[in-house]
């Protein structure tokens, strides 16, 4: 084996991977956070214990109990049927963001490799200028353009 295949780095494949992943903690509270997001989304489609939509003012800011088991908020709405339904949208935020990013990012990085010149280097000013914005100041900017929604 040569110096320079000894440093590559291993694949992110087979029981290698896992079992290095299994020994970093980070990896693993992130899986465990995601797969309990990925459950609580799924559980909201077959059950939330009030509909979340209901306003009923007379119910509004209750401690939690039996009933409401994290309380109601300014609406009088449940809290815990708005986080179960609320992971939904995290979940669809999050794939249709890195959606976005994967196709705009794809189609950006082969036409900057197939027409070298001005083409690539507008592309780069353009990525430079999008990277120096904090990331709420382009959602700010992206809602005031497209208007508010999800997507």
């Amino acid at each position: 084996m040569t110096a320079a295949a000894a440093a590559m780095p291993a694949p992110l494949q087979g029981p290698g991977f896992w079992k290095r992943a299994s020994r970093n903690p980070s990896f693993m509270i992130g899986g465990a956070l995601t797969l309990l997001l990925i459950c609580t989304a799924l559980l909201s489609f077959a059950w939330t214990p009030h509909n979340p939509y209901d306003i009923d003012m007379a119910l509004k800011l209750r401690a939690p109990d039996p009933r409401f088991w994290l309380g109601t908020d300014p609406f009088g709405r449940d809290v815990a049927s708005l986080l179960l339904v609320g992971a939904r949208a995290s979940i669809v935020v999050g794939v249709v963001a890195v959606t976005i990013g994967l196709v705009l990012g794809t189609a950006l990085g082969l036409l900057a490799s197939a027409r070298r010149g001005w083409v690539e280097e507008a592309i780069m000013r353009l990525s430079d200028f999008s990277f120096a914005f904090p990331a709420i100041l382009s959602a700010i900017m992206l809602t005031a353009v497209f208007g508010p929604g999800m997507v």
